[in-house]
């Protein structure tokens, strides 16, 4: 046989074994898939009562130390101060309440240097007055700044109708911009009541934020940030016990958590530094990212602990 024919004889060889490998390569990805997405929805362990909810104890207390040592990283952002002043209000915790108090006499509340941080002031004091916030003064805020300061103020915030309308919209956004969405009817429903057309869209975006969740199984802020959001719009019946306990397998010694786990952040392909805390003597350096996902987690224990106390009876067995 010459050369020319055996090497023809040999390329329908390949293509099958080109297939082969395909098909192996194919299935070995969907049994990773599968048992990745089993570990992220469902818990096998047989943890007590008692059990887990030292667990959860041991993590809001040591979370809520972290909080209060580095006020500097988040108190510039309204929506943190929001879960810290809603943590403080389930809690009574006194850490939090002289956190919440220092902020009160900061000059972010006291001398603000933009009109719509007057609106901050009902985080503290939910009868302090406050004065108009026009579309113009929100000019160079973003999107979620804007729906948080009129969920606190509708009355005294001004903005646009096309805002307003993306705000109460239930099927504007997805994937991230939805959650942050949710926050802001959170925070609307909780100064100013719920409506049966509110409460529905609540509903709704709830729902599409938990099915996320079942899917990126990825540890970041973002994953914290679906359980709490859906708790928050008193929606615990959506979150699956094993969420919660990978968000406290999570949790680093020194009370916080990371913004990414293990370098694959919240986008699909972004890839970055782990963040991490580190302590030096009483003073606690970290990144905003950090306090971000710390802020949330801590949330998360609190509205368990003192919100829904149903939710652990009714998942974990007493013994």
């Amino acid at each position: 046989m010459t050369a020319d024919k055996r090497t023809q004889s040999s390329k329908p060889a390949v293509i099958p074994r080109l297939l082969r490998w395909a098909g192996m390569s194919c299935a070995v990805f969907a049994v990773v898939l599968a048992l990745t997405l089993l570990n992220n929805n469902y818990s096998f362990s047989r943890q007590s009562r008692a059990k887990f909810n030292a667990q959860l104890d041991g993590a809001l207390d040591r979370a809520i130390d972290w909080i209060v040592a580095c006020p500097e990283l988040f108190e510039q952002n309204p929506s943190l101060m929001y879960m810290i002043s809603d943590m403080e209000r389930m809690s009574g915790d006194p850490r939090l309440r002289s956190l919440l108090q220092d902020y009160g006499k900061s000059d972010r509340i006291v001398r603000p240097s933009t009109q719509v941080d007057y609106i901050w002031r009902r985080l503290v004091d939910r009868n302090a007055h406050l004065p108009f916030v026009s579309v113009y003064d929100l000019r160079t805020q973003g999107f979620e700044v804007v729906w948080d300061a009129y969920g606190v103020a509708p009355h005294n915030v001004a903005i646009t109708d096309e805002l307003k309308a993306d705000m109460f919209s239930p099927t504007k956004f997805y994937w991230g911009r939805r959650q942050h969405q949710l926050l802001a009817l959170v925070i609307y429903r909780d100064f100013n009541g719920s409506s049966d057309e509110l409460d529905a869209t609540m509903n709704h975006l709830s729902e599409k934020v938990a099915r996320d969740a079942h899917y990126d199984f990825r540890v970041t802020d973002s994953y914290v940030q679906r359980t709490a959001f859906v708790l928050a719009a008193t929606r615990p019946d959506l979150i699956r016990r094993r969420w919660v306990e990978r968000i406290l397998d999570y949790q680093n010694a020194d009370g916080s958590w990371n913004y990414c786990w293990y370098g694959w952040c919240r986008g699909i392909f972004e890839f970055g530094p782990i963040s991490s805390v580190h302590t030096t003597g009483q003073a606690a350096h970290a990144t905003i990212q950090a306090a971000h996902a710390t802020i949330q987690a801590a949330w998360v224990l609190t509205m368990l602990r003192y919100r829904y106390p149903q939710w652990i009876e009714e998942r974990y067995i007493s013994r």
